[in-house]
């Protein structure tokens, strides 16, 4: 029997690089290594395409380890916000609009919200091509550590109407995120002079920003 056909370099051992939210257990199970399959004998390139086409996996690489093992290595994308789409459930999409998966609220923290779409139709493991969540995704990717430790949702019902809600219910209305970097830097400055008054602020147009307080007549 050559050695090819010999059972004697089975596969044994299977480990895990790269997982964070998926485990390793669910790694192992889509990428589905046949039966009998042996060092010099297995579907390399089947199973890195199966890995590849899961929601959560951007990209996948199977190595072989002496004397009985593989290692799977997976770079897994990284969630950048929660869609809210008024149900029970919202929708994990990382900065390039994947739409990941759905998750509930208290279970992922770590995200900003974004709310009030009207074109967004997910589908777990595709891109979403809603204008107004790409919009949404830039601008909290152009945002200051500063603002975005202070936005806590997005709401977002056309690109024009974007706008950020803080933890000290301020509005931000941002529009497109043209310009974010200097939109962000200008709000932040009218937050600051305007402390404790202020509740609307429109940087909409950069150049002539507006704001508005507690009392309306300002």
């Amino acid at each position: 029997m050559s050695l090819y056909r010999s059972s004697l370099l089975s596969i044994t051992e299977i480990e895990v690089e790269g997982v964070v939210e998926l485990t390793a257990d669910e790694v192992i199970d889509v990428a589905a290594l046949p039966e009998g399959s042996t060092l010099l004998r297995f579907p390399r390139a089947e199973m890195e395409v199966r890995l590849a086409a899961h929601p959560w996996i951007a990209a996948a690489h199977i190595s072989r380890r002496l004397p009985d093992g593989l290692v799977i290595h997976i770079d897994e994308r990284s969630p950048a916000a929660l869609v809210d789409t008024g149900e029970a459930t919202f929708w994990l999409v990382d900065a390039n609009a994947m739409v990941l998966g759905q998750r509930t609220p208290e279970t992922t923290e770590t995200v900003t919200v974004i709310r009030d779409l009207t074109d967004f139709e997910p589908v777990a493991g595709e891109r979403s091509d809603s204008v107004s969540l790409e919009n949404a995704l830039r601008v909290l990717e152009g945002l200051s550590e500063e603002m975005l430790a202070r936005v806590r949702a997005v709401s977002a019902p056309s690109v024009d109407l974007t706008t950020l809600m803080t933890v000290e219910d301020i509005e931000v209305l941002v529009g497109s995120a043209e310009d974010i970097e200097k939109k962000d830097a200008v709000a932040l400055r009218i937050m600051e002079e305007q402390a404790e008054t202020v509740v609307h602020i429109n940087v909409r147009t950069v150049d002539r920003p507006t704001w508005r307080g507690l009392d309306s007549s300002q």
